[in-house]
């Protein structure tokens, strides 16, 4: 769908920092917050607050940075439904903020990281970004979960000229219509997820297929792009069935029934965290997988939670950011990882890692913090991320991130299913051109 476009060179002044940053590997032996296990928009978040934890304390053989600090404000899930997903973008952010700061810090200065609870909730994560701007004065904003919540902290960003870089939220909106010099984003959008999806499986044996999703605006979108890419790689594909339970929808046997009585050969899936593994326990106790092709949106944290509850040995699967990306910066981050919160990192966690150092490499390549700074140097901008060197497209600050697809093998050495080669469809062939993103926003 989309073209290969090029982008500026640029000699990074990051090096060195990276080169410190491998020396750094002290431990620090803290407890995890908590596994994660939700994600996006509920409208009635119920789940009670996740406790914190004492930060780590500094290694007194690191010379820690002196000065005015470099101010990152956090505005996460921390309660409510969808709270263990901010956890773990929580987690990988301070981790990302003491390894800078164990480096030497960012121009020279100590990085903090300010976090606040968006409760899921627009309005909240509104106030807390206005909070965090006018009262902390943050030099750059990260968060939400919720892509409703994306939205609305967007506009406060762009009036304030912060830097505002998502890593969690995904929609395709922020990169077209809500689009502002000011941000950037470092996960695969809904629309590059769903089209490498329809992309990957168009030459597939199955042509009926039907499709199951959360009944709201992250559902809706990726489901539609996943159809509309599918039926126009190959016209002999037909959707004979589409299920849309609400969002955490406890009983999906009446959804589940309906996919097992329409015929379809295969079925696709944005579920995600709770209602993945729902879904998941349920059809398998009504045979599912023993009688169609399935494919969802697996991530690590539904994988811990199932464990060997199901057998899904051999189920294709797609993810954001699986811990078993193959390259050294992911190798070195999840034994680090593991070494602090003594569990494997989430796509959420590892995404939020990225988020921080895509900054703090713009920052020590521009030699500057500032939002217009920012906004003149992310664009074309080649960083090193957890998936291995990448760039930012300039049209509209997207990172070159592709969507990860493998089947699911099971590790006995991390007692879950994983994904075995994490393989991705790359950002080139499923982000919009050029030309449609500018069309999106009426240009």
């Amino acid at each position: 769908m989309g073209t290969t476009h090029d982008v500026r060179k640029r000699r990074l002044s990051w090096v060195a920092l990276l080169a410190a940053l491998a020396l750094v590997l002290a431990a620090c032996n803290d407890e995890p917050l908590v596994d994660v296990a939700d994600n996006d928009e509920p409208d009635d978040p119920d789940v009670e607050e996740v406790e914190d934890v004492d930060d780590p304390e500094p290694d007194p053989d690191v010379d820690v940075p002196e000065g005015e600090p470099l101010k990152i404000g956090l505005v996460t899930a921390l309660s409510g439904a969808i709270a263990l997903f901010g956890v773990a973008n929580q987690n990988a952010a301070q981790m990302a903020v003491d390894e800078l700061n164990e480096a030497g810090g960012v121009l020279g200065r100590p990085v903090e990281l300010i976090v606040r609870d968006s409760q899921a909730r627009p309005e909240e994560g509104v106030a807390q970004t206005r909070d965090l701007i006018l009262d902390e004065e943050i030099d750059m904003l990260l968060g939400p979960v919720s892509s409703g919540v994306a939205l609305a902290m967007t506009e406060v960003a762009q009036e304030r000229e912060v830097p505002f870089i998502v890593h969690t939220s995904n929609t395709e909106a922020l990169m077209n219509e809500e689009w502002h010099e000011f941000f950037a984003s470092v996960v695969p959008n809904t629309g590059m997820e769903a089209r490498a999806q329809g992309v990957d499986l168009a030459d597939s044996e199955f042509t009926e297929w039907a499709t199951i999703a959360p009944d709201y605006e992250f559902g809706q979108r990726q489901t539609a792009t996943f159809v509309e890419t599918i039926t126009e790689m190959n016209p002999d594909v037909e959707i004979v069935e589409q299920q849309w339970p609400e969002l955490g929808e406890a009983d999906l046997d009446p959804f589940i029934t309906a996919l097992l009585g329409s015929g379809a050969e295969a079925i696709y899936s944005p579920l995600f965290a709770t209602d993945l593994i729902t879904f998941t326990r349920q059809a398998h106790d009504l045979g599912f997988f023993d009688r169609v092709y399935f494919t969802a949106l697996y991530e690590t944290d539904a994988l811990q939670e199932l464990s060997d509850d199901v057998d899904l040995e051999g189920v294709r699967a797609y993810s954001r950011c699986p811990f078993t990306i193959d390259t050294p910066q992911m190798d070195d981050f999840v034994e680090r990882y593991i070494d602090r919160y003594d569990s494997v990192p989430s796509d959420w966690a590892c995404m939020a890692h990225d988020a921080v150092m895509l900054w703090a490499q713009v920052v020590e390549e521009a030699g500057d913090a500032s939002g217009r700074a920012f906004a003149d140097t992310v664009g074309g901008f080649e960083f090193t991320s957890l998936r291995g060197d990448t760039y930012i497209r300039d049209v509209d600050h997207q990172a070159a991130i592709g969507s990860y697809i493998s089947e699911l093998t099971w590790s006995d050495e991390f007692d879950m299913y994983i994904y075995e080669t994490a393989e991705p469809v790359p950002a080139e062939d499923i982000w919009m051109s050029e030309e449609e993103v500018l069309e999106a926003r009426g240009e």
